[in-house]
């Protein structure tokens, strides 16, 4: 196992892949990414006299005629427009893009509406080449399909899956099928959980329980006219609440509970400022979904780092690519003394050597003295689901449409696990298992990654 993960390291430090890279990242905007930066320039500008400049000045190239167009467009929207209530949520029956593999053979339509093929750079400044694919932000390409089949089989075992189990078919599979379902329950009560601290609410969402034997009742069912008058009368309120989620962050004491939490504490402030920042009059929310089914995209484990260790000693949030950056240099070396490439057996040790001081540095910041493993799973979950947003007074649906549809939520799940790195006296050894906990789903936090 430990060969199949070096083999895959070992690509990472491939100078064509490297040049690969360097030429992908050196491509110029294309002319609608060029406008949108115009255009969010311009937006975040107070000023009016840059506005008045370009009136007069004559326009010497297509992007500030452009940026121009731009600037009236923005100021006509500004006065037209009604600000949009921020409530985060993806309601789509397609999986995100970074998810989708692209087919260079496949042909997509140009502005003119001619057919065209996909080409190789098309190909590899997708989503899903550039977001890491199924393993998601934080990964420098979504790497080998048995790459990642190995960080699952690793995961699963870490989980408590004996190897024989992971080797069968019948046993893997049943183990992945309770684990789904699983997963599609932790969602559920993390949206519940969500809905009831963002809007202080206990009985709408509790009184579902009741009717979940009926085939058209939801997990989570909720509705709700929000009012923006009680939230300027409190003034701060919801601000207070995320200082206090900070500083919890902060204390070590605080950070052992956080992690019992069922949703991250970033990923419930972003609802609560949310709330806080929404809509200037009364809008009716509504929010239906059951759960279906689930498939594990991915399962990778991250030794030696924790969310709260990182945040505690920030120091360790590179380690990763600190290690990636050592074997780089003892490549290069190789290739000074006249070799090729570093032999399976060096890769395998540099990296080996690698993981074992991650584990004791972080037994060693421990409060308990065990090393650390994080798990990290994404899990695609089907839902059927209504959501809605309204203005109360004008009637207008400023998002969604209130029509029952089968949807797809990625979510991103983690789990702490503790392991002694020493025997106790009596020889006994036990790997202690946490609790799984909601990070960010469809990709709202950008994946709320801290270990690169």
């Amino acid at each position: 196992m430990a060969a199949l993960i070096l083999a895959q390291l070992r690509l990472l430090t491939s100078p064509v892949l490297q040049a690969a890279r360097c030429k992908i990242v050196s491509q110029p905007l294309p002319p609608t990414s060029r406008l949108w930066l115009n255009h969010c320039r311009v937006i975040s500008s107070t000023s009016s006299p840059s506005v008045k400049a370009s009136e007069s000045a004559p326009a010497t190239d297509a992007t500030v005629v452009d940026e121009a167009d731009t600037v009236e467009e923005s100021k006509l929207a500004a006065k037209l427009v009604k600000p949009k209530p921020i409530f985060p949520w993806r309601h789509s029956p397609y999986p995100i893009p970074r998810l989708v593999k692209p087919d260079i053979n496949n042909k997509t339509d140009d502005r003119d509406g001619r057919h065209r093929r996909e080409t190789s750079e098309d190909v590899y400044e997708s989503d899903y080449y550039t977001k890491g694919g199924p393993l998601g932000p934080g990964w420098p390409s979504p790497m080998e399909s048995w790459f990642r089949a190995a960080l699952y089989a690793n995961s699963m075992n870490l989980l408590g899956a004996s190897w024989m189990s992971i080797i069968f078919p019948f046993t893997r599979k049943e183990w992945i099928h309770e684990m789904e379902w699983a997963f599609c329950d932790a969602f559920s009560k993390g949206v519940k959980g969500m809905l009831e601290g963002t809007y202080s609410i206990n009985g709408d969402l509790r009184e579902v329980d009741d009717k979940l034997d009926s085939e058209s009742s939801f997990d989570v069912e909720f509705e709700q006219t929000i009012d923006p008058k009680p939230l300027v009368e409190k003034g701060g309120e919801q601000t207070q609440t995320k200082s206090d989620d900070t500083k919890q962050s902060n204390d070590k004491f605080e950070q052992e509970q956080e992690e019992n939490c069922m949703l991250q504490y970033k990923l419930r402030n972003m609802y609560q400022s949310a709330r806080q920042h929404s809509h200037p009059s009364k809008i009716n929310i509504l929010l239906r979904t059951q759960p279906q089914s689930a498939v594990i995209e991915s399962m990778f484990p991250v030794f030696g780092l924790s969310r709260s260790l990182v945040e505690n000693h920030p120091n360790l949030r590179h380690s990763y690519r600190n290690l990636v950056k050592h074997l780089q240099r003892k490549h290069k070396e190789a290739q000074s003394e006249g070799r090729s490439r570093l032999s399976p057996w060096e890769v395998g040790s540099i990296v080996m050597s690698g993981l074992d001081e991650l584990m004791v540095q972080s037994s060693k910041l421990s409060d308990d003295r065990k090393g650390v493993i994080t798990v990290i799973a994404q899990v695609s979950i089907q839902c059927r689901e209504q959501f809605c947003v309204r203005d109360v007074e004008t009637k207008e649906v400023i998002q969604g449409d209130g029509a029952p549809k089968d949807v797809t939520h990625l979510v991103r799940f983690e789990i702490v696990l503790r392991e002694p790195l020493e025997e106790s006296e009596d020889g006994s050894w036990e790997m202690e298992i946490g609790r799984w906990q909601i990070t960010d789903w469809d990709d709202l936090l950008d994946g709320n990654v801290w270990f690169t």
